[in-house]
């Protein structure tokens, strides 16, 4: 008897529940009329307004915050971080983001890698004008732009319409999109640009925020023609709104990965009445961490940690060449002083006669060599991974010596980072060697080294600070050619061994002494290790507008197009049937 009352008092909750949010719905009639899931009605027709707009920064667009556009993206998956490209293979140009916004495949395929768009590889790729045609005959498709480069050769299948500015294409494309039967329309603009060209691509200039504010306007203008239409309560409509490049910076360039691009930070917002807000952030390409190993070199008397190459011929830099040397250094012991230990070097002893060698100072570092003065760089001891970089420049009108620390020039209080140099031959019969080396040194020296390279070409001032930072090298890196000798340690933990990695004959550093290893996980802000491309896809990219487009249209995306594009997903403000 209990039992059966407990369950006929559950009932009675249920009941008491639905007929409460019966009375709740009553107060909110309009959700899902207006908001109706018009995919689910065999009546209903999709269709897309896709806005291009040349010039438009993702982070202006956030900072300006246009009223209508704002709005929109209350109801929108929004990001203020999406990527016109995600790699730095190629200079982005609107021209090239909005071929890699029509074909789905970045500069690498579809062949536009400036302004010409001559080049674009259409029998690959064709832009999805053509693969809607082919694949879904009843859709049509329409371009309005003021520049007839972009419809002579992007508007293959599809209706075009070259006006003479923005103005005129909104206007056109209003008078279209009241009555259309197309269900992929495309505007392209390009006020916006001409305004960050000709003053900023910020929010701080006014010509550009007054630009950007028209631009807003005329979106709002073409939605509420598409809500104007008589068949609008049958239709399914997605906006949406992206730029081809962003806008250039003159601000201080710290990374250097895709994200670090003024010119691929872009903006993109795909906007439903049905959708709910949904913001993707973009990610810190400085959260990734420096994750290796490296040796510890110690210099107790009679116990130090020493690495020599085989050939004492290696790296004789003789009267005229230019030279690069690169290393990371940390101090094991945060805020210690150590005076005067070598760590780097190609000379006999200590700091006397022919050849040269990297040096500590208390809490800094120095370069010391035959042919020039000292030159320094600042404090190091932190505790913290430090990139030091010397560059011997021997060719051209001054010879000089160039040390940087962390890709600049910073130096310690009456001293300098640049030094004049002689005629002097470097040449000796000394190794190259890592750690102690006899001479001047302190014995309570605690360091540990990785990642050294050694170039036949003296870097500039900012190629240093571009890649003075980069942990793992390869044949792609730029400088591989001129890269002599290369020992990373990564893969060498736990050995008594530093393995050359480009083969080109320096041979390996031979570790002797109480040899030990650290390993590590850090945040190092000016290095830069690397990232996997999946890093660069946790935002929109240029090439996955037209995902949207074939999932919103119905169109299956085969395997066999190659399309370089992903899909996203945004939230419903409802649940579908």
């Amino acid at each position: 008897m209990i039992k059966y009352l407990k369950t006929l008092k559950y009932i009675s909750l249920v009941l008491a529940t639905l007929i409460i949010l019966g009375a709740c719905n009553k107060d909110f009639p309009n959700l899902l009329q207006n908001f109706n899931e018009a995919k689910d009605s065999p009546e209903s027709r999709d269709k897309v307004l896709l806005v291009i707009v040349d010039g438009l920064s993702g982070p202006a667009m956030q900072d300006i915050a246009p009223t209508n556009i704002d709005l929109m993206a209350r109801n929108g998956l929004v990001t203020y971080g999406s990527l016109a490209d995600p790699t730095t293979d190629f200079e982005v140009t609107n021209q090239s983001v909005t071929a890699a916004i029509l074909t789905g495949v970045n500069s690498a395929k579809n062949r536009v890698v400036g302004t010409d768009l001559s080049t674009i590889d259409l029998n690959k790729y064709p832009t999805i004008f053509t693969k809607l045609k082919q694949n879904a005959t009843s859709r049509k498709s329409s371009l309005f732009t003021s520049d007839a480069k972009y419809g002579a050769t992007l508007g293959n299948d599809a209706e075009v319409k070259v006006e003479s500015n923005d103005v005129a294409v909104v206007t056109a494309a209003n008078t279209s999109l009241s009555n259309t039967e197309s269900d992929l329309n495309v505007i392209h603009l390009t006020e916006v640009d001409k305004a960050g060209k000709s003053s900023a691509y910020a929010a701080a200039d006014a010509k550009y925020v007054a630009a950007v504010n028209v631009m807003d306007k005329q979106v709002k203008s073409l939605w509420e023609t598409i809500k104007k239409r008589a068949s609008f309560n049958t239709e399914n409509w997605i906006v949406i709104i992206t730029s081809a490049q962003g806008g250039a910076s003159t601000d201080p360039v710290t990374d250097f990965t895709p994200y670090g691009d003024s010119k691929r930070d872009t903006y993109t917002l795909f906007y439903s009445p049905k959708f709910a807000r949904k913001i993707v952030p973009r990610p810190n390409s400085k959260d990734i961490p420096f994750v290796a190993n490296a040796t510890r070199y110690t210099y107790a008397s009679n116990n130090q940690v020493i690495g020599k190459l085989a050939d004492e011929n290696k790296f004789n830099m003789g009267t005229g060449s230019d030279w690069t040397m690169t290393l990371f250094l940390k101090y094991n012991v945060a805020n210690s002083n150590y005076y005067y230990p070598i760590f780097f070097a190609k000379r006999v002893a200590g700091f006397t006669g022919a050849g040269w060698n990297f040096f500590l100072e208390g809490n800094y570092w120095g370069f010391n060599s035959s042919i020039a003065g000292q030159a320094f760089g600042p404090g190091i001891n932190d505790g913290e991974w430090h990139a030091l970089t010397a560059v011997i420049k021997r060719s051209g009108t001054q010879d000089s010596v160039y040390v940087y620390t962390d890709g600049t020039n910073a130096t310690v209080s009456g001293k300098s980072s640049q030094v004049g140099a002689n005629g002097n031959n470097l040449d000796n019969t000394s190794p190259l060697t890592l750690g102690f080396n006899p001479g001047d040194g302190d014995t309570g020296c605690n360091i540990s080294i990785c990642n050294v390279q050694i170039y036949n070409r003296a870097f500039s001032a900012e190629e240093v600070k571009r890649y003075g930072g980069v942990t793992h090298i390869d044949e792609t890196y730029p400088f591989w050619d001129n890269l002599q000798g290369y020992w990373p340690g990564y893969e060498d933990v736990n050995t008594t061994l530093l393995t050359e990695k480009t083969g080109k004959g320096a041979g390996n550093f031979k570790l002797t002494g109480p040899v030990s290893w650290t390993s590590f996980n850090e945040l190092v802000p000016f290095f830069q290790p690397p990232i996997e491309e999946s890093f660069y896809r946790l935002v929109p990219n240029a090439v996955d507008i037209p995902f949207m487009i074939f999932q919103w249209l119905g169109v299956s995306v085969e395997s066999s197009w190659n399309l370089d594009g992903k899909s996203w997903t945004p939230n419903y403000t409802q649940i579908r049937k």
